[in-house]
């Protein structure tokens, strides 16, 4: 009796590994290809993963994972390759991601670039991607994350020929002024701060801060809020009609979901239309972590690296998977 237990035991161990260890090699097989293109006189360096054997396949190009001083974020690598590397180039679908101007290996100068410059190497990669043998250019898509989300929704207003489809995710709907007030706010709620008092707080600052930046735009930091002032997003959210998706994550302290929610009733009173989908995210964060409020990466846990939403990579993926 005990013999039979283990070698049963043992079949039950042995079948519940071995998907795994075919799905890690799996994995394995899609090796990113560096790749290089440019944005006017711009030298941009990126990585495409495309699906074994890729004939007219489509593409989605990331962009986002960025601190705003123009540095990558910890938390972009793993991002990448947990919600695009290992989704969508085993389904069939490329993934391209690339470093900003004036980040890691791409020429440049972050600090000086405007949303419309950032924009404008979105596009460059498109087209790059047009020009691959391998690339279906008609089925390209571009995903936005966090700032970046205000890129996307360029690309998607300025140029939906070149576009399938658009995904803002952890995007601002609205402007850069409220998004500096939204960030104030937050950090201050987070150091035990009544809301309403952290309100008059946050919009106080945020205006000095846009005083100070307009005059003395110093630091890279300082230079690209700049660079932002006076940029409307509406402006170009209500020119969007490919499939456009916008997620938010309910305790992301960079932007919040009733704020970003709020904006986009204030451009479709109505009611979105057929072609735009927004949705939050329950106990996600800005990077669809599963975390509290006011959570600090600086003292992560290695439990919530991987802990990505189940609903957001659901929601997401099955979005993709439809418009694509």
């Amino acid at each position: 009796m005990m013999r039979v237990t283990l070698v049963t035991l043992s079949l039950v161990l042995i079948a519940t590994l071995f998907p795994i260890q075919c799905l890690a090699q799996d994995a394995d097989n899609f090796a990113g290809e560096e790749v290089v293109f440019k944005s006017g006189d711009i030298v941009l360096n990126g990585t495409l993963v495309l699906p074994e054997n890729a004939e007219n396949v489509p593409v989605l190009v990331f962009s986002g994972g960025m601190y705003e001083w123009g540095d990558h974020h910890p938390q972009r690598e793993i991002f990448i390759r947990e919600n695009l590397e290992a989704v969508f180039p085993p389904a069939g679908i490329g993934v391209l991601y690339y470093d900003p101007r004036g980040v890691g290996e791409s020429d440049g100068r972050w600090g000086r670039a405007s949303l419309t410059d950032f924009a404008n190497d979105a596009k460059a990669a498109i087209q790059y991607l047009q020009q691959r043998k391998e690339v279906d250019p008609n089925r390209i898509g571009i995903v936005g994350l966090g700032e970046d989300g205000w890129i996307a929704q360029i690309v998607a207003a300025t140029a939906p020929e070149q576009v399938k489809l658009m995904a803002s995710i952890a995007g601002p709907t609205f402007d850069p002024t409220r998004q500096l007030v939204n960030e104030y706010h937050s950090e201050y709620v987070c150091n035990g701060q009544d809301s309403t008092a952290a309100q008059k707080k946050a919009e106080q600052k945020a205006q000095s801060h846009q005083n100070w930046v307009s005059v003395l735009p110093l630091t890279k930091r300082w230079r690209h809020m700049n660079m932002k002032l006076g940029f409307e997003p509406a402006t170009y959210i209500s020119e969007i009609d490919i499939p456009a998706l916008f997620l938010f994550g309910e305790n992301d302290g960079q932007v919040y979901p009733d704020w970003a929610m709020e904006s986009l009733r204030d451009i479709y009173p109505d009611s979105l239309p057929s072609n735009l989908t927004a949705h939050t995210i329950a106990g996600a964060n800005h990077f669809f972590h599963v975390v509290p409020k006011c959570y600090d990466y600086q003292e992560e846990s290695p439990s919530v690296e991987k802990n990505f939403s189940f609903r957001f990579k659901e929601v997401f993926q099955d979005w993709i998977f439809e418009n694509l």
